[in-house]
This record gives C-alpha cells, structure tokens and sequence, in this order.
C-alpha cells in the first residue's frame, strides 16, 4: 500500500509539473505576429518570459474552433521583486479576437500558487475563461515595469505539440528545467536600479571623458598663460615709466622744503632787525 501510494503520489505530482507544456518569449517576439503560434488554444502551455523596463511587449497567437473552452492565466514568480509591485506596476494583457473586438485584462487577483515538483512559486494576477470563437486569437502582454512573468492557456495536457514561431526551443526535460531555473532564480532587474545605472553612466563617462578634455583645455590655455606672462612683463616694464613721475614731483616737493628753510630763517633775522630800530 505504502508502494502504491508513493507511485500515485508520483504521478499525481508529475502531472502537476507537466500541466503545461512549457515556451520561453524572447524581446524579439514583441508582437503576437512575431510570438509562437499555437495551433490549438486548448492545449496547456505555459510562456515564459521578463520585462527589462515599462512599456515593453511579447506576444503570441493561439488558434481556437467554435464553442472552445477558452482559458488565460496570468502569473508572476512569488520572489522579490516581483512579488512585491504594486497593482499598477503589474504587467497585463490585450487580448484580441478574431471578429476583431479588444479586451484588456489587467490584473485582478492575487493568489499564490506552490508548484512542489520544481520547487517553485508562482502569484496568479488573472483568470479569463470564456467560449471561444473560431479563429485566430492574439495575444499581447504589456510591461509597466521590470518583471518576469508566465502566461498559461489552455487545460488539456499533451506535450510535444508542433508550434509554429516557437524560438529556442526546449528539447529535453533537462533542458526545460535548467532554463526554469535560471529564469526562477535570477531575478529580473528592477526599473530603479536601471535608473540610477543610467543616471550614473553619463558621470562615469564624464569621468573618463575629463582627461581627454583636460588635454584640450591645458593647450588651449597654455597660449594665455604665455600671453598673462608677456602682460606681466609689460606690466612691470612699464611701471617704473609709470612710477617715475610720481616720485619725482615727490623729490621736487622735497627739494623746494629743503630749499625754503634758510629762506624762511634769513626772512625772520630780517624782521628782528627791523622790530630792534
């Protein structure tokens, strides 16, 4: 019983890890035209992908037949910094039918989902279901910040199936895990740091820009340096001229002192004398 009961735990966890055939979106698959094309909506599969900043886009179509049962998730790992966004900072979806109509799904929940088998966590944001139209569906998501993000459609297992536009690929399971887990365990960098690296870089470059500019800057200025030594030479030639002549009008004025005083003393003998007769 205890045997059995390990193999039914086994299947049963397995089927959890393989609920949904997995695709990695890459920035080049901006658009649904560009993205992987799934030929039957109905099939799970689950895309996975990361934004770098606001306001970028991955896309994907999916095909469906009259009356299909239609089903969308939309998913975030439950990791920093994902985890913790605020609602307007969440990624969300425009999904676009084949009549033609538009419908944006922003996000509306969040629910933790734990998958065991790959030792993951997951926040689930939204939940479409719905019949589906016969046709194409194309499928946006849209960044309002750095983060990654999953989108899962469908409900019925069956792996291996031929997708058009599907990129890099997965081969192996091996494969598929390793690639999980680089996406899972590397987090996404956030918008702000980016910021402050971009904000940052222009002073880097301004630092090493400066010794370049420096160059210029003392050869240009050497020239006024010998021209300010020139100017002070001609200064200082030109300042005895300019000293002369303030100093001998001072040597006048000295000489005509010196001069007045045995006038000055004759003057007054005079005047004795003539105050004595």
């Amino acid at each position: 019983m205890f045997f059995l009961t390990m193999l039914l735990i086994g299947a049963t966890t397995t089927s959890i890890a393989y609920a949904h055939d997995p695709l990695f979106l890459t920035p080049e698959q901006s658009t649904p035209q560009e993205g992987p094309y799934l030929p039957d909506g109905t099939i799970s599969f689950a895309l996975y992908g990361e934004f770098f900043e606001a306001d970028e886009t991955r896309g994907f179509q999916a095909n469906f037949q009259e009356g299909d049962f239609f089903q969308l998730e939309l998913l975030i790992p439950a990791r920093a910094p994902e985890e913790n966004l605020a609602d307007d900072q969440l990624p969300y979806l425009l999904v676009a039918g084949p009549n033609g109509s538009k419908e944006v799904l922003y996000p509306n929940i969040r629910t933790r989902f734990d998958e065991p088998f790959t030792n993951t966590s997951y926040i689930t944001l939204l939940k479409k279901q719905a019949s589906a139209l016969e046709g194409t569906y194309d499928i946006t998501i849209i960044s309002r910040h750095a983060a990654r993000f999953t989108v899962a459609i469908g409900i019925q297992e069956r792996f291996g199936t031929t997708v058009e536009r599907a990129g890099d690929r997965p081969s192996a399971f091996d494969e598929t895990r390793e690639r999980l887990g680089e996406w899972y365990s590397e987090p996404t960098t956030s918008e702000e740091p980016s910021i402050a690296e971009a904000k940052d870089e222009p002073k880097e470059k301004q630092q090493l820009d400066e010794p370049d500019q420096s160059i210029p800057e003392q050869s240009i200025g050497t020239e006024p340096q010998h021209d300010s030594e020139n100017t002070e030479t001609q200064t200082q030639s030109e300042e005895p001229e300019q000293s002369k002549q303030p100093n001998r009008a001072i040597w006048l004025v000295v000489l005509i002192a010196v001069a007045s005083i045995p006038v000055t003393l004759v003057i007054r003998r005079i005047r004795r004398l003539t105050t004595s007769d």
